[in-house]
């Protein structure tokens, strides 16, 4: 599924009225009937809706004709200067007009209302908020949060921004947003995904090839998307063909980083996994995980120790490599890290420790041979851009791209709704929980990817099948175990979540 920035939509819109002649006002009554069918799917009988004076509003005035011939007792709440209600919303405007509605201005019936609506649709802003909801729009926005039994948000809770998902002052919390034409970004992230609530996307008759014109660029998982990408598994293959892939990491005081990692590239299909560890760990790692092969590397004061010719045969023997979970800080690791992007003409995961090592030398991501994959978490990202967290959070879809562009890599900057991107192409992810926010859950994610990309996938699609695989079994693992998940649970449910 596509998801479109706000200018995108207009794009979009115009579009289908001029090219493909569809008048709006078809649109406006589409999104009323996208409106309607979720509301009658419920099987109440009293709907509140709160209108505003833009087209978000004439969707309402639209869906609040629907529901009064069908039989619903429907009060119907004009917040804003009617005056200036114009083309497609005031036609419906008009209508109810002339059927005879009150359409209600009061703050204080409206409170009192909610109270006893079963639905309250909201319809007050939509897509083209550009400014801080305050004064009669913020209290509101604060009434139906506060005194509504159940809301529907029409295309976008009202008071998100829908380019950055970010709150503009105050903002309706939805239990579901019916959305129109595509996945709408400011649904996705910031704000806007807890606010959003359970999404549904109506095309409204608007042509897939209409959309197609727009080149978005930007895709999340909706529907059969991204699961569709997964292979099916011949019946002749054996572990060979199946991917060999290693990891290089651990330490001597984070040997469970590593062993996560590598479990959850087994669980995830890969043929043969091998961990590159050190003498004084392997045996601890290896009592955890049999299934598992190990090389052997030398140590100096608790960490890896390589030669040239051991990184050599490393690169030579795997068809992905993941470096850095659990492997610590020191200078060496750096140098390990320069070489490997020096050398490796093979796909190469850095993660953790690795990412942090790469910071004094990330010029040299320019001048790699192999595909790389960068998976930090927003600190991690601090370190490597210099940005500071709260704007890498606030802006994580730029900030993603614009890294991966100038570095020619693929980054997944994870969150709560991850974003993977190869500079071009930009994947949001919306599986996953805030269980899983434990130590040991981005190890995992490493383990899946790295697997991945051992059986084939290219790295990209590696990277976001892997995030929205690891997000769906958090999600099988959170609804057992709740906010009391460990990571390897997330193990457990990854053979489930590729079903």
């Amino acid at each position: 599924m596509k998801v479109s920035k706000a200018q995108n939509m207009r794009n979009i819109d115009r579009r289908a009225m001029e090219k493909y002649k569809i008048p709006g006002i078809v649109l406006m009554e589409n999104a009323a009937w996208a409106l309607f069918k979720r509301i009658k799917e419920k099987e109440v009988k009293r709907v509140l809706v709160v209108c505003g004076v833009g087209n978000n509003g004439g969707d309402g005035f639209a869906l609040s004709r629907l529901l009064m011939i069908n039989g619903y007792d429907v009060s119907v709440y004009l917040f804003g200067d009617e005056d200036k209600i114009k083309g497609d919303a005031r036609i419906n405007y008009d209508i109810l007009l002339n059927m005879g509605v009150l359409i209600k201005k009061e703050l204080e019936g409206l409170k009192q209302e909610l109270k006893c609506s079963d639905v309250a649709v909201d319809a007050l802003f939509g897509t083209g908020l550009d400014r801080e909801v305050e004064g009669i729009y913020k209290e509101v926005i604060e009434a139906i949060n506060l005194f509504s039994k159940y809301i529907i948000s029409v295309d976008i809770p009202s008071g998100i921004n829908s380019d950055t998902g970010l709150k503009m002052g105050s903002a309706v919390f939805a239990n579901e947003t019916v959305t129109f034409g595509t996945a709408k970004l400011g649904l996705l992230i910031n704000d806007g995904r807890e606010h959003s609530g359970t999404i549904y996307i109506d095309n409204i008759s608007i042509p897939k090839a209409c959309i197609d014109e727009e080149g978005l660029k930007i895709s999340t998982n909706y529907s059969e998307f991204p699961k569709s990408l997964l292979k099916k598994r011949h019946f002749d293959v054996n572990k060979g063909s199946c991917g060999k892939v290693a990891v290089i990491g651990g330490c001597f005081n984070m040997s469970g980083a590593v062993t996560l990692t590598l479990k959850a590239a087994l669980r995830t299909g890969s043929g043969l996994v091998t961990g590159v560890v050190q003498r004084s760990i392997v045996d601890r790692i290896a009592s955890f995980l049999p299934e598992a092969t190990y090389r052997i590397c030398n140590e100096k004061d608790g960490y890896l120790l390589f030669t040239t010719r051991e990184l050599d045969e490393i690169m030579q023997s795997y068809d992905a490599v993941a470096v850095g979970v659990g492997i610590g800080r020191s200078n060496h690791i750096t140098s390990v890290i320069s070489y490997l992007l020096e050398k490796s003409t093979k796909p190469l995961i850095i993660d953790a420790d690795g990412l942090n090592m790469l910071c004094s030398i990330k010029a040299r991501l320019k001048t790699k041979k192999c595909q790389v994959v960068l998976t930090p978490h927003p600190g991690e990202f601090s370190r490597l851009t210099g940005l500071d967290v709260d704007y890498i959070n606030k802006n994580r879809v730029d900030v993603a791209v614009n890294f991966a562009k100038e570095y020619g890599c693929i980054l997944l900057l994870k969150g709560a709704s991850t974003v993977v991107t190869d500079g071009d192409r930009v994947y949001i992810n919306t599986t996953g929980n805030p269980g899983m926010a434990t130590g040991g859950s981005g190890d995992i994610l490493t383990g899946v990817i790295l697997s991945l990309i051992g059986q084939g996938y290219t790295p990209y699609d590696a990277a976001l099948l892997g995030a929205y695989l690891h997000g769906c079994a958090g999600d099988f693992a959170y609804k057992k175990y709740g906010n009391g998940l460990v990571a390897s649970d997330i193990i457990e449910y990854i053979g489930q979540a590729m079903l």
